[in-house]
């Protein structure tokens, strides 16, 4: 996985339309400046490894990264708790959808075989209690892909 396909990930999740209005997305520990909403990966972990005759190798990799979104919250607030797990709703199922699609960005060697879902989105944390308005969202993106390694020599 390089600098470019996080780029790619960032830039892709700034176009969803459950994220319109959120301020732009950081990557990693070091905010942009107006930047409310923050994309950390998580690592990459080869779940198989199967090697052919002539020795070239693949890998079935996941990896793991996980959007933090600050949204509003108001504790007590029913309606606005819903209005945020709708968003988070439909941010799962546009990702569903682009993945189905083969829209969403990619990481390996094989596009068609390739994977993205957005699970786990849940309530992280409420800076004060809550009482400054918003709470921090986390929602964990997975990728499954491919990358082929030819035989050396």
């Amino acid at each position: 996985m390089t600098e470019e396909s996080i780029q790619t990930l960032r830039a892709w999740l700034a176009a969803a339309p459950a994220l319109a209005g959120a301020a732009r997305i950081w990557v990693d520990e070091t905010p942009a400046p107006g930047a409310q909403s923050a994309l950390f990966p998580q690592g990459v972990q080869v779940v198989a490894r199967r090697q052919n005759l002539l020795g070239d190798t693949a890998l079935r990799c996941r990896a793991r990264f996980t959007l933090r979104l600050v949204l509003p919250f108001v504790p007590g607030n029913d309606a606005l708790a819903a209005q945020n797990a709708q968003r988070l709703l439909a941010l799962r199922q546009w990702v569903a959808r682009q993945s189905a699609a083969h829209t969403a960005p990619t990481f390996g060697d094989d596009p068609a075989a390739e994977t993205l879902a957005a699970t786990a989105a849940q309530l992280e944390s409420m800076p004060n209690g809550g009482s400054e308005g918003t709470a921090v969202y986390a929602v964990t993106l997975t990728a499954e892909f491919t990358e082929r390694w030819p035989a050396e020599g």
